[in-house]
């Protein structure tokens, strides 16, 4: 015990250092946004390869009821095609009038580019939860693309690396997503207070609106993150807000955050289009 004192006393002034040296970088990253950014697009290129190694291991023992999982969903995609083909020809037998019903949804999804990604890192149990997916800047990946899992939404990517990107979930505070009643088209903002994972909450949803226990809630598509009818979940309950004009709709979550393993990327194409020629606008004016 001795000799440990007498170490410490005589290295004092080194961890004295050390500890002035992290709590330097601590107030850096966290009251600089441009450094801030840099520490998470570098820190999240090295714990991505990390978390991909440790994924692929657990992920090989899942791969059975994974591939339970897509046979049972490849058949209820079977059945859906098959139930939406039969009400487009009872609601309307005119084939070009149909056609042209089909060529218009198909347009509309024209505007977005879909990417694959595997979850390589989660986490529900904290306030402010991120998850790490294999997919980054090289796979065509930019920042505040939607991503979806094959249940439901899932939240938007908010850093980008070479290999990996980073997606702030639903199951985190600072996340606000604009969704409506599929019933009655009126929208409020889906977001989450910090405790049970299965629940986030519709808010400042109009009390002069219908709705009923049990109707779905799906995108609004007044953003560029997602298009309009991504299934969210179902209410369950409601209680009025702070503002008695405005209900929050309890909402259980389609998406089983705790179970993520393979999600989707909804990038808006046009959006893009219109970002990369404003930036390159503001590049040209510097010269």
């Amino acid at each position: 015990m001795r000799n440990l004192i007498d170490f410490l006393i005589k290295n004092s002034a080194w961890f004295v250092f050390f500890i002035l040296e992290i709590i330097c970088f601590y107030f850096i990253f966290s009251a600089n946004s441009y450094q801030k950014s840099v520490y998470l697009n570098s820190s999240n290129e090295i714990a991505g390869r990390v978390y991909s190694v440790s994924s692929s291991i657990f992920a090989y023992f899942g791969l059975k009821e994974e591939n339970e999982l897509l046979l049972r969903q490849n058949l209820e995609l079977q059945l859906l095609v098959h139930k939406l083909a039969n009400a487009i020809y009872e609601i309307q037998p005119d084939t070009l009038r149909s056609q042209a019903l089909l060529d218009e949804y198909n347009t509309s999804l024209g505007n977005y580019n879909l990417i694959n990604a595997k979850v390589i890192n989660n986490d529900i149990s904290v306030a402010n939860n991120y998850i790490t997916i294999n997919r980054g800047r090289r796979h065509g990946v930019f920042n505040e693309a939607g991503v979806v899992s094959a249940e439901g939404i899932v939240g938007f990517v908010k850093a980008v690396s070479e290999n990996y990107a980073v997606v702030q979930p639903v199951l985190n505070k600072d996340t606000k997503i604009s969704c409506k009643v599929k019933s009655s088209n009126a929208f409020g903002f889906l977001s989450w207070d910090g405790g049970d994972p299965q629940y986030a909450s519709l808010v400042d949803y109009p009390k002069f609106e219908k709705f009923v226990i049990g109707d779905s809630i799906i995108t609004s598509g007044y953003s560029d993150m997602f298009p309009e009818g991504i299934f969210v979940g179902t209410i369950e309950d409601y209680r009025s807000q702070a503002n008695d004009n405005f209900y929050s709709l309890k909402i259980k979550l389609a998406t089983n955050f705790g179970a993520l393993s393979n999600v989707i990327l909804i990038e808006n194409l046009k959006e893009q289009e219109e970002r990369y020629l404003l930036e390159k606008q503001v590049k040209d004016a510097k010269k």
